[in-house]
Formats: C-alpha cells, structure tokens, sequence
C-alpha cells in the first residue's frame, strides 16, 4: 500500500461515514453510527496504518417480518 493520502467524514442517512483515499487510487468506506466514532477512526486512520480493515459490508434494507 502507497499510504493514506485523504481522509474525509461524511454524514449519511443512517450515521456517520469515513472514506479513506490510498495513493494507489483505492477508496475504502466505513460507516459508524456516531460523530464521535467516526472522527476517532478518521484520526487514526489519517495516522497511516499499514493495513487497513476490510470495509463495511453495504447496508441492506430493513427486511420485514411477516405479521
């Protein structure tokens, strides 16, 4: 991996997400439910980590029981 080279928080219909830009031109998105959790991760993920986590899985709709 070439390093970070951007970080950016976004709010999202359902929480928080985090976008981290690599040098390679990879995008990775991760979502969390709170600003706090999302700045934090945005810190630490702005610091360079060697690996990165594998991304948050997309989120699916609310699936309805039946009655």
């Amino acid at each position: 991996m070439a390093g970070v080279q951007r970080v950016e928080v976004r709010r999202t219909r359902g929480g928080w997400g985090v976008e981290v830009h690599t040098g390679e031109g990879e995008v990775r998105c991760y979502r969390y439910r709170s600003e706090a959790q999302a700045r934090f991760f945005a810190a630490v993920f702005q610091l360079g980590p060697r690996v990165l986590p594998p991304e948050s899985a997309p989120r699916r709709g609310k699936a309805r029981r039946a009655a």
